[in-house]
């Protein structure tokens, strides 16, 4: 029994051997059991964009108007013109009366007034240039059609036109195109206005032409009588006399 025990406890002292390195084929999981993923991608949801359906042609044209800064419409068909644009659809009806608290009649009015005082005042120059028979687009080179529109619009507010030089920027009076304004005596006047106050030269002038008026009319002969005539007579019979009064003695 001894020599068991010692036994035993010789191979308890003995070292145990390490543990082999498993290889890596043997741990890894084989390539065919790993899942495999489909590539496959899925139809896309959205439809296919449509193409654009193709405008009809029109008549409208919008042209370009540069003293105004604006485009308006002419119709090729029935030689119309505005300033609105007819191809823009109109705008949704407004909430229904129910919802107002103005009475019928007074949304009535307010929606005239409204209409009215939408109409620009070039619009107003150009309905004036078509009566007339004249180009739109050339109206305000007509001082009368800016003359003939009302100077305030339908809703009472005023409205204002003004012209420039097209060289120094400066504002042009209205009659600017007119004959009398391009005359030489005018132009001399305004050159010399840069230099010179003319106003307070041609007031004095005239001052002075009228103070030589008043002036010559005091100083002007009165027309003699028919007293004073016989009285020339006879002072110049008294004088002839006392000439030859020495060859009487």
């Amino acid at each position: 029994m001894s020599s068991t025990s010692s036994e035993s406890k010789e191979k308890s002292k003995e070292p145990s051997p390490a543990p082999e390195p498993s290889s890596s084929k043997e741990d890894a999981p084989a390539a065919s059991d790993a899942p495999e993923f489909a590539s496959t991608t899925e139809p896309s949801a959205e439809p296919p964009a449509e193409s654009a359906p193709v405008a009809a042609p029109t008549a409208w044209q919008a042209i370009f108007s540069p003293q105004f800064n604006a485009y308006y419409f002419y119709n090729s068909e029935t030689q119309e013109t505005t300033w609105t644009n007819p191809l823009v659809p109109p705008e949704p009806a407004a909430e229904s009366a129910s919802t107002s608290a103005a009475p019928a009649d007074e949304s009535s009015t307010e929606a005239g007034a409204a209409e009215t005082s939408s109409i620009p005042h070039y619009a107003a120059l150009q309905n004036a240039a078509i009566a007339q028979g004249i180009d739109p687009a050339l109206a305000y080179l007509d001082p009368s059609l800016a003359a003939s529109t009302s100077s305030a619009d339908p809703a009472g507010l005023p409205s204002f036109q003004a012209k420039f030089n097209a060289r120094t920027g400066q504002f042009a009076a209205m009659d600017s195109r007119t004959p009398a304004h391009l005359s030489e005596y005018e132009r001399a006047k305004r050159m010399s206005d840069v230099f010179f106050d003319v106003a307070a030269w041609e007031q004095n002038l005239a001052q002075q032409h009228a103070a030589e008026a008043e002036g010559s009319a005091e100083k002007k002969r009165k027309r003699p009588t028919k007293k004073d005539l016989e009285r020339f007579k006879q002072q110049k019979k008294l004088k002839k006399i006392a000439k030859t009064a020495w060859l009487r003695t």
